[in-house]
């Protein structure tokens, strides 16, 4: 029997101790003393305990290490950081190199190959999801609102882990350790799809309580989420494109619509990324009196030095010249250029990216920025790339020049390039360094240009899975259903 002492985290305006038990069966998880108890589950209490343990248990699995950017940002290759194997290893697309993905240790990097954890997260959400329906002393409405909020915990999850293995098993069903194979990650985010569509109607579009913001489930994360589905299956299934793209494009509109969200001066950007604020739609929260700050997570450990930390004048890392000077030109205002880094274009380890910069100690390099997985800007992106892709060119640039003009940028013009590309460069531009890029050139298909990423893949190798994640082999031994990753099959 495995036991997992899951760490303390900042939830609802609380603190949420998860303890886990599981046993090596294939996702026979356990919960000893919480969500299988048949003590538990007596109070609208328990319920928001046995919720908050749901998210902290992804919470948990995202913080081993630098998931979140290595796979979603140092990948692409235009972020060096030479001194430490697992970054230029995973830059390089070298992901069978196992022995250099594992270096420092520290930085647990081989541990992603490990999808078993995830499992553990979406385990949790199934046992609350079958204890949910029992509860008499819930009203209908509550009882609706938490389980949209656990399965929007679920899908997100699964939205997660098909973006970095591609296909995975599906499961549903609490307690069920029957051995699956894997689900074409297309069926997987339909599936998600059609249950956030069944359930975000339960859920608030924004909390009156302002510590709920953006890291507790809403309408927004839902409609969201249901648009990051939608334009993920549209690069995959072409033929269906342009349905996928008008409903990403209509989950993003309900957003903006719904008038619950602002983009705020990017002068605050330091407010934004340690989050609950009106541009927060889902982030994990991370809080220095909740002790949850981070350490071998945030990417501003690897990219800032003195002042902002005490490690001498150069940094670990630093974003490459010419991919600053491609998103930013010098003779072009962007305040994003001006606020979010300190020498852009030095090129080397006295650069800074201070985009993450809350620092809570800095002898020891500790942060506090929330880990940012969707904001409202990037739903107003992810919006306009949708209708520029259907050329509804009216709707589209609205949504671009309410980012840009936030930034202090130019109104796009027809003259400097496509409105698709223009989207495209935009979310570039917003997003850097917010866990995306990655996936943005696999789903849009630019990670095959080898003029729009420093580590593009060719057609065969991406035909081949080489933009998936290798999963440990031991995923096969209590569940020989499983076929392992081809392409990193060496």
């Amino acid at each position: 029997m495995m036991k997992l002492l899951k760490h303390t985290i900042l939830l609802f305006g609380a603190c949420s101790l998860i303890l886990v038990s599981s046993c090596k069966k294939f996702l026979d998880v356990e919960p000893v003393d919480r969500l299988g108890s048949n003590s538990f589950w007596k109070t609208k209490s328990d319920v928001e305990s046995a919720v908050a343990d749901c998210y902290g248990l992804i919470y948990d699995r995202l913080t081993v290490g630098p998931y979140h950017n290595l796979n979603g940002d140092i990948r692409a290759g235009e972020f060096i950081c030479p001194g430490f194997p697992v970054f230029p290893t995973v830059a390089k697309n070298d992901l069978s190199n196992s022995s250099q993905i594992a270096l420092p240790a520290r930085y647990k990097g081989d541990l992603l190959a490990d999808w078993y954890p995830f499992y553990q997260a979406i385990a949790a959400c199934n046992i609350a999801l079958d204890r949910l329906d029992e509860l008499t002393f819930l009203d209908n409405n509550e009882k609706a609102r938490y389980k949209a909020e656990v399965k929007f915990i679920r899908a997100f999850t699964y939205f997660y882990i098909s973006r970095i293995y591609g296909d995975v098993p599906l499961y549903t069903k609490a307690y069920d350790g029957t051995a699956k194979g894997r689900t074409n990650f297309i069926d997987v985010l339909k599936f998600c799809i059609q249950e956030l569509e069944e359930t975000k109607e339960a859920l608030p579009w924004q909390y009156t309580d302002p510590t709920n913001w953006g890291v507790r489930a809403s309408r927004a994360s839902s409609e969201t989420l249901i648009a990051n589905c939608y334009m993920w299956i549209a690069g995959f299934d072409k033929s269906n494109q342009q349905v996928y793209w008008q409903k990403a494009a209509d989950a993003a509109l309900n957003v903006k619509n719904s008038g619950f969200f602002q983009l705020l001066p990017i002068e605050d950007f330091k407010k934004i990324f340690k989050g609950k604020t009106r541009e927060s739609i889902f982030e994990f929260s991370v809080n220095k009196n909740y002790g949850s700050e981070t350490k071998y997570v945030s990417l501003g450990q690897w990219s800032t030095h003195a002042p902002i930390v005490n490690y001498g004048s150069t940094s670990d890392g630093y974003y490459l010249a010419s991919y600053v000077q491609k998103l930013y030109p010098a003779n072009a205002p962007d305040k994003r250029r001006d606020v979010w880094f300190y020498l852009p274009y030095i090129n080397n380890t006295t650069q800074m990216f201070l985009k993450y910069s809350n620092v809570t100690d800095v002898n020891n390099f500790l942060f506090d920025d929330n880990m940012i997985i969707f904001r409202y800007s990037g739903i107003l992106l992810l919006g306009a790339e949708a209708l520029a892709n259907l050329g509804k060119n009216g709707e589209a640039i609205p949504l671009l020049n309410m980012v840009r003009n936030r930034a202090g940028a130019t109104e796009y013009s027809p003259s400097e390039s496509s409105l698709v590309d223009a989207v495209f460069m935009e979310e570039q531009k917003e997003l850097i360094g917010e866990g995306v890029r990655w996936y943005d050139l696999i789903r849009t298909g630019r990670v095959m240009d080898i003029g729009q990423c420093v580590d593009f893949l060719t057609p065969e190798q991406f035909n081949q899975g080489a933009w998936t994640w290798p999963i440990n082999p031991k995923a096969r031994v209590n569940n020989p259903n499983i076929v392992l990753n081809q392409y990193w099959v060496k």
